[in-house]
């Protein structure tokens, strides 16, 4: 089967991205050929792919190489998107598969010849939330991408009949357990080390933990700290926190081993899949989350939206709770499903229907 991946823009390193490239990564090994689709400007991919890829011009032609030409303003999405749709008529495949609203319009517009499916891993209409132009518009053709009527396939259960999407077709964000595993002598137990991953959107709930975290720091005192990856090196400037940088997966593993609790506090979506969730348990690091799938009250520490003092509360909470090695075992349980030849596996039946 020949599968094409088209991206609007480049590659990026949130995980949607790495989704894609271990999607790919695993239909290859199972002996499909993938091609990726990107804008002769972008970069080479973050998370790294064994899938072929094309480049597009903003003419919509398509080439093995890239020439740098980069648009200049939020108006030349427009551009993007009719560039792409050019170039996927140019194409051959057995399937298409969207993975951003804006891939969504230029698939469906598009005269290849192949099955057109749509991967919905978040609802980005919210993710629009400032009041500009650009937001406006960008906002409503993502809302617009729900109803083009292509095969879509959602990575969690909530968006299966969610403001505007409607599909019986669900694949969860896969986790290469063989890296995310718990490993030994890597915590320092002479301090209580929390973390959490850095993000300034507001509904990723950073300023909630930064604030608990200084909550308790008056009760703790120099023996906690919070240790934020991919944090801005401001966040230093709290006495107590740390900002660190892993390089790759097997860093970022060793950096949820080295927790003694992660904290994801984000405000939206709230039973979509997460990654630092599952990464955590995998790692057998106990997590306290605002609900994000497979968080439960039997695997985790479930807080309120918004609620700096619960955060800080649920910390010694589950600091002192006896149950605490029998909530990880079972979180680390919980995430077998989420092995990525499951994963590639359930698309590709999809794919074939």
């Amino acid at each position: 089967m020949k599968i094409i991946i088209p991206l609007i823009g480049a590659f990026g390193k949130s995980g949607g991205y790495r989704v894609l490239s271990q999607l790919a990564n695993f239909w290859i090994k199972m002996g499909n050929e993938v091609t990726f689709l990107s804008h002769n400007n972008g970069e080479d991919p973050y998370f790294p792919t064994d899938a072929d890829i094309m480049y597009y011009d903003n003419s919509g032609n398509v080439e093995s190489s890239k020439i740098n030409i980069k648009p200049k303003s939020v108006f030349d999405f427009f551009i993007l998107r009719k560039a792409l749709k050019k170039a996927l008529d140019k194409m051959e495949a057995d399937v298409v598969l969207a993975n951003h609203s804006f891939t969504a319009d230029p698939l469906k517009k598009s005269i290849i010849k192949a099955k057109k499916f749509y991967y919905v891993q978040a609802y980005e209409p919210e993710y629009f939330y400032h009041r500009n132009l650009k937001d406006f518009i960008l906002k409503r053709a993502s809302e617009k991408s729900y109803r083009l009527g292509l095969n879509t396939i959602v990575n969690a259960s909530m968006y299966m009949d969610y403001k505007g999407i409607k599909t019986h077709r669900v694949v969860f964000p896969g986790l290469d357990l063989d890296i995310f595993k718990p490993l030994s002598k890597i915590k320092n137990d002479s301090k209580i080390i929390l973390g959490t991953i850095g993000r300034v959107e507001a509904y990723k709930g950073t300023s909630y933990i930064i604030e608990a975290f200084k909550k308790l720091r008056k009760s703790h005192g120099e023996k906690i700290e919070l240790h934020v990856a991919f944090g801005e090196k401001h966040l230093e400037e709290t006495e107590g926190i740390t900002v660190v940088i892993p390089q790759g997966d097997n860093e970022l593993a060793e950096y949820y081993n080295s927790l003694h609790i992660y904290i994801s506090a984000g405000t939206v979506q709230l039973d979509a899949v997460h990654y630092p969730v599952i990464e955590a348990m995998a790692c057998k690091t106990p997590v306290i989350t605002t609900g994000y799938y497979p968080s439960n009250k039997n695997n985790s520490w479930i807080v309120p939206i918004k609620n700096a003092d619960a955060i800080a509360e649920e910390v010694d909470h589950v600091l002192r709770d006896p149950d605490q090695i029998k909530k990880v075992k079972t979180g680390y349980t919980d995430i077998k499903e989420f092995d990525w030849n499951n994963i590639a596996g359930k698309m590709l039946k999809y794919f074939k229907e």
